[in-house]
C-alpha cells in the first residue's frame, strides 16, 4: 500500500468510504426509484442555458458574437456520429441500454480508484450529469447524490436518448470558455486566417479531434490541449482505446487517429466586440430606443444580447464595406500614415448603413471617428443644409448675393473670409459651385440662423451642440461623418429623413422576429421641389466646381466639399439616388494642418468608392431641377415641411406646409442681407431622442473653438 502513503492515503480512504456509501446509496434509489414508480417524481423544465448573440452581415457571415458564455445550441442531428461515439465511450459507455443510472458502473469507477490510489472515475451517467447541471447544482451531499439519481430514472422515463444527448452536448463545459459542442469545435480547431482566427467546423471532425474534445469534458482545465499538452494526450489516447473496446472504431484507426496534432491557434479569451462594425452594433442594441424590445433598462438589454441567444443582422453590405475599406486605403498619401479617412455610406430609401469606416484599425484605437460625437468640423459641406433653407424658403439660385471677403457682420457676429479666389457679386447657385464663403455667411443670415439650426436637426445633426454663430454655415460646430452622411441620404432620398440605422433585424432563439427595420416609413422634411433644385446645383459642384475630383465613371454624382481653418478637417459629402456617403480625412489626434482640401483626398475617396461600389448597378439620373430652380429672382414660394421654431411636434395637415419664414426681398438688384439684423435666439431646438455611442474613446478627438474660416 506504498501507493497510499501521505495524500494518497487519503484519496484511498476516500474511495472506500465511496464504495462502502455506495451499498446505502442503491438501497436508497431502489426505494426512491419504486416511488418514482409508483407516484411520479417530478420532472421539470431544465434550466434555460446563457446562449451567445451573433451579429452577421447582410451575406449571413459572422461578423461579431456577443456573450457572458460561448455557446449556441446545435441539434443532435448536426453532431457528427463520431464525436458521439467518443463522447457516449467517454463518459456512459451503457448510456444507450442504462435506465438514466448504471449502478455497475458507479461500482466499477469506485474499485478503479481505490486500485489507481486516486479518484479517475466518478461513475455518473450521461442523464446524470444532465440533471445535475440543469436541474440540481454541484454540492457534494448524499442527500443530493440521492436526488440525483431518482431524477435520472424519472428524466430518462420522460425524455429520449436522443433527446437526453443532445442537451448533454449543448450544457457540458469543453475548456477553454467553450460551452457546448459547436463552440468546443470552433474554439479547439481554428485556423489562422487574414482578418483573425477562422473558427473550427463541427461537421467535419476527425476522430482525433472528436476523441480530444470526448476526454476534456471530466476534467476540462486538466485536460487542456492548450496548457496541458501532455496529459491532453495521454487522455486522448484513453479515450480512443475505450472507443476501441467498444467497437467504435478499429485499433489501425485509433492509432493513427492518435498521431494527429494537438490545436495550435489558441482561442480568444472572450467574447467581445473585435470591429468598429461589431462594437457599433452593441452600443445601438443597448441604447437606441428603437430596441426597447430588449429590456426597459440598459442592464436589462445586456442580460438579454449576452445570454439571450440572438441573431442579429446588421445593415452591413459586404461588397460595398469592401468598396469603401478598397477606397480608404488607396486614396490616402503613404506619406502621411497619421492621418487617417472615415467613410459611413447609407442607403437614402432605408437608412440602413452599408458601410463605415471607423478611422485607424481596430485593434490600435476603439475610437470610433465615423459616428462618436462630438466629432470633426464639417467645413463647407453644411452649406448644403443652408442651400436647403433658403430653396425651402423661397429663395430662388438666380438670387444675388455679396461674396466680398472679407465680410464683417454687425451686433459681434464677427468676420470671416473666403480662401477661395471667387468674391464679389454672384448668383446663390454660383456661391455654392464656388463654395464663397462670405456668400453663404450673408445667405445665413437672411434666410435666419435658427432656421438653419432648425433644419440641420431635422434633417440628419442629433447632437444639441448647434450655437446660432455667424460660421455655422461654414461647418465649424463638430459634427460626425454618419450625421453628415444623414444629411446627404436625406437629400439623396428627394427630401424624407430616415434615422440611420445598424440593425436590419434580430430574431430570438426560438425564431421569433423581434425587431424588423422595414418597418420604418421615414419623415418628410423637404419638399421633393426643393431638394430637385438643390441636387441641380450640386451636381454642377461636382462637375465643374470644387468637387471635380469626385465626378463618377458613367453616372450622375451631386456632392460638396469642405475644408476647416489650416486645412486640418477635409471632408467631402455626396450621392448619387441610390447611395449617400461622407468622408473625414484627418490627423484623428490633433488638429494639425496636413489634410489638404476636400476636393482632394476625400472627393478621390468619394470616386473610388462609388464607382466600386455601384459597379454593375443600373445608372439612375436625378429628377427634373423642376419650378424651384426655375424661379426668378425676388420671388418667395413656401418650401420646407417643419415645425414652427421650438415646437415638439409637427403641424398636422398637409406635409409639405411650412413654418413662418422671413419675407423675402423684392429687389432682384439687393443682395439679400438684413441691413440691421438683430442678434440671432440662443435657445436650443428640440430634437429626437438620441442614443448616445457607448464606446470609451481610446484615441479622442481633437477639440477647440470654432474656427472663423472655412472653405471648399
Amino acid at each position: 500500500m506504498r501507493r497510499a502513503q501521505g495524500g494518497g492515503l487519503l484519496v484511498v480512504f476516500g474511495a472506500l468510504a465511496f464504495a462502502i456509501s455506495l451499498l446505502v446509496v442503491s438501497a436508497g434509489v431502489f426505494v426512491v426509484g419504486g416511488m418514482a414508480e409508483s407516484r411520479g417524481v417530478s420532472v421539470r423544465p431544465l434550466r434555460a442555458l446563457a446562449e451567445r448573440s451573433t451579429i452577421l452581415d447582410g451575406d449571413g457571415n459572422v461578423i461579431g458574437r456577443l456573450g457572458l458564455r460561448d455557446r449556441e445550441d446545435v441539434a443532435l442531428s448536426e453532431v457528427p456520429k463520431v464525436l458521439q461515439d467518443a463522447v457516449v465511450a467517454a463518459e456512459d459507455a451503457t448510456f444507450w441500454t442504462n435506465r438514466g443510472i448504471d449502478l455497475l458502473g458507479l461500482a466499477r469507477a469506485a474499485w478503479s480508484n481505490v486500485q489507481t490510489g486516486r479518484v479517475e472515475q466518478g461513475g455518473s451517467t450521461i442523464t446524470q450529469q444532465l440533471v445535475k447541471n440543469r436541474v440540481l447544482s454541484s454540492e457534494r451531499t448524499a442527500q443530493r447524490k440521492l436526488r440525483e439519481l431518482a431524477l435520472a430514472l424519472a428524466y430518462a422515463k420522460r425524455y429520449s436518448k436522443r433527446e437526453i444527448l443532445e442537451q448533454y452536448l449543448n450544457t457540458v463545459y469543453f475548456g477553454q470558455g467553450a460551452y457546448g459542442v459547436r463552440t468546443a469545435a470552433e474554439r479547439f480547431f481554428a485556423t489562422e486566417g487574414p482578418f483573425g482566427p477562422v473558427p473550427g467546423d463541427l461537421q467535419h471532425l476527425t476522430l482525433g479531434q472528436a476523441a480530444l474534445l470526448a476526454g476534456s469534458i471530466s476534467n476540462p482545465e486538466g485536460n487542456n490541449p492548450f496548457t496541458a499538452p501532455e496529459r491532453a494526450l495521454a487522455r486522448r489516447r484513453q479515450v480512443l482505446d475505450r472507443m476501441v473496446a467498444e467497437g467504435y472504431t478499429t485499433a489501425e484507426e485509433a492509432d493513427r487517429a492518435a498521431q494527429e496534432p494537438l490545436p495550435a491557434v489558441v482561442p480568444l479569451p472572450d467574447l467581445r466586440p473585435r470591429s468598429a462594425w461589431a462594437e457599433e452594433v452593441q452600443d445601438r442594441l443597448l441604447t437606441d430606443p428603437r430596441f426597447a424590445m430588449l429590456g426597459d433598462t440598459q442592464r436589462e438589454r445586456e442580460r438579454r444580447l449576452l445570454t439571450g441567444g440572438l441573431t442579429i443582422r446588421a445593415t452591413l453590405d459586404p461588397r460595398v464595406q469592401a468598396a469603401a475599406d478598397a477606397a480608404v486605403a488607396e486614396a490616402a498619401p503613404a506619406d502621411r500614415p497619421d492621418f487617417v479617412a472615415a467613410l459611413v455610406a447609407i442607403d437614402p430609401a432605408t437608412g440602413a448603413v452599408r458601410a463605415m469606416t471607423a478611422g485607424r484599425d481596430f485593434s490600435r484605437s476603439q475610437y470610433n471617428l465615423a459616428t462618436s460625437t462630438p466629432g470633426r468640423q464639417a467645413g463647407s459641406t453644411w452649406k448644403v443644409i443652408t442651400l436647403a433653407a433658403a430653396l425651402a424658403a423661397g429663395f430662388s439660385p438666380q438670387d444675388p448675393v455679396d461674396g466680398s471677403s472679407p465680410c464683417t457682420f454687425p451686433f459681434g457676429l464677427g468676420e470671416t473670409r473666403n480662401f477661395e479666389s471667387g468674391g464679389g457679386g454672384m448668383t446663390l447657385r454660383a456661391a455654392t459651385v464656388g463654395s464663397v464663403n462670405c456668400a453663404f455667411a450673408r445667405t445665413q443670415l437672411a434666410v435666419g440662423t435658427q432656421v438653419v439650426i432648425d433644419l440641420a436637426h431635422r434633417m440628419g445633426v442629433r447632437q444639441q451642440t448647434l450655437q446660432p454663430i455667424l460660421t455655422l454655415t461654414l461647418g465649424a460646430i463638430e459634427t460626425t461623418p454618419l450625421e453628415m452622411a444623414t444629411v446627404a441620404a436625406t437629400l439623396a432620398n428627394g427630401g424624407v429623413r430616415h434615422w440611420p440605422n445598424f440593425v436590419q433585424q434580430i430574431v430570438d432563439r426560438n425564431g421569433q422576429v423581434l425587431y424588423d427595420a422595414a418597418q420604418d416609413a421615414g419623415e418628410r422634411v423637404l419638399t421633393a421641389d426643393v431638394v430637385a433644385c438643390e441636387s441641380a446645383i450640386l451636381q454642377e459642384v461636382v462637375q465643374r466646381g470644387t468637387g471635380s475630383n469626385a465626378r463618377l465613371a458613367g453616372r450622375p454624382a451631386a456632392g460638396k466639399t469642405g475644408t476647416t481653418d489650416g486645412r486640418s478637417d477635409a471632408n467631402f459629402l455626396g450621392y448619387t439616388p441610390g447611395l449617400a456617403a461622407f468622408v473625414w480625412y484627418g490627423n484623428p489626434s490633433a488638429r494639425v494642418e496636413g489634410a489638404g482640401f476636400g476636393g482632394d483626398v476625400p472627393a478621390r475617396v468619394f470616386k473610388a468608392f462609388m464607382d466600386a461600389a455601384l459597379a454593375g448597378t443600373p445608372v439612375v439620373g436625378f429628377p427634373d431641377p423642376g419650378p424651384v430652380c426655375a424661379r426668378p429672382p425676388g420671388n418667395r414660394i413656401p418650401g420646407f415641411a417643419a415645425p414652427a421654431a421650438h415646437e415638439d411636434t409637427e403641424p398636422a395637415g398637409d406635409a409639405t406646409a411650412g413654418p413662418s419664414l422671413p419675407p423675402a426681398p423684392q429687389s432682384p438688384a439687393t443682395p439679400r442681407l438684413p441691413a440691421a439684423p438683430k442678434p440671432p435666439p440662443t435657445q436650443p431646438t428640440p430634437q429626437p431622442t438620441v442614443a448616445p455611442t457607448t464606446s470609451p474613446p481610446t484615441s479622442p478627438p481633437a477639440t477647440g473653438e470654432p474656427s472663423a474660416k472655412s472653405s471648399g
